[in-house]
């Protein structure tokens, strides 16, 4: 994994004149986050640094993992008109070197609130209309990305915000996107193990088993453990093997067999979401959308 960047403001001021008032919010993965303000509105700004090691096998930085990571996520925003996938700011990709650290950096929508990881931690679980709202407004997320092409590969609840405004959930880091279409740019699989599909364990044959089921499996785990507070598949002190055989293999208890508030209708979605086939899924987002609506 790449080194965060090292960054001042005095740097990040030089770097990005427009900027005003910046703050360091957070960091997660590859990424250097802050909260600046262009034009009068908030904003996300986000830096990653180029390794050395990565940079020295390519004549540009421009070309390497990380910076081709960050063009997908870049694009994804800018071309997905859902209201629940986060927005692309005014500052498209940009390349700097900054203290001999290669980086690269954009804006996006700044997203006031808390990603859902952190919110289950503080508050425990979600209630049944919360995640059903979830699955309504993320099953729409993944039915635009699916438009264009894409599949998200890493859905999560690390990576799903919820608005302190409206209480929207809005999906982020489209940096693992996979392009149906478009050159690919992983030479192993990525994302999250324990959110993946088991057709995303078949990494060679992607562009045949890959389509926008795999991200409603992702979307399945993530509910079954908000409603339940329990991993549908990975337990304390499993290791890779015991997970890849729980996800290819096991089928979860249901969801209402753990927590009995939860509805039957909320059950079955979660377990038809959780289908080891693709053809168990649904076959269309709006389908998912549709059996949420009366929760």
């Amino acid at each position: 994994m790449a080194d965060l960047p090292s960054l001042t403001p005095e740097q990040i001021a030089r770097l990005v004149p427009q900027a005003r008032a910046t703050e360091q919010v957070g960091s997660g993965g590859q990424k250097l986050v802050f909260r600046t303000t262009i034009d009068d509105q908030q904003y996300a700004l986000k830096f990653a640094k180029v390794p050395t090691s990565e940079f020295a096998e390519v004549e540009d930085f421009s070309a390497t993992d990380i910076a081709l990571r960050a063009k997908r996520e870049v694009e994804t925003m800018r071309d997905c008109d859902s209201p629940y996938v986060v927005k692309l700011g005014p500052i498209g990709l940009c390349f700097a070197t900054v203290d001999d650290q290669q980086l690269v950096y954009f804006t996006e929508e700044y997203v006031a609130g808390a990603d859902l990881r952190n919110l289950f931690r503080a508050n425990g679980p979600l209630c049944v209309s919360d995640v059903a709202k979830l699955g309504r407004q993320i099953g729409s997320a993944i039915k635009s990305l699916w438009d264009l092409g894409k599949i998200h590969r890493d859905i999560k609840p690390a990576n799903i915000m919820r608005r302190d405004s409206t209480g929207d959930f809005v999906l982020l880091d489209a940096g693992l996107a996979f392009d149906i279409d478009g050159e690919s740019i992983s030479a192993a699989p990525v994302g999250t193990p324990a959110y993946f599909s088991p057709e995303q364990f078949e990494f060679s044959n992607r562009r045949t088993v890959l389509d926008f089921r795999s991200d409603l499996f992702a979307l399945g785990v993530t509910m079954y453990y908000l409603v339940t507070g329990q991993h549908p598949f990975w337990s304390s002190g499993d290791n890779s093997a015991a997970l890849y055989s729980k996800i290819t293999n096991h089928m979860p208890s249901p969801p209402n067999s753990l927590v009995s508030t939860i509805p039957e209708a909320l059950n079955d979605v979660i377990l038809r979401l959780l289908g080891k086939s693709p053809h168990l899924r649904y076959r269309r987002c709006d389908q998912l959308i549709d059996a949420l609506q009366g929760l």
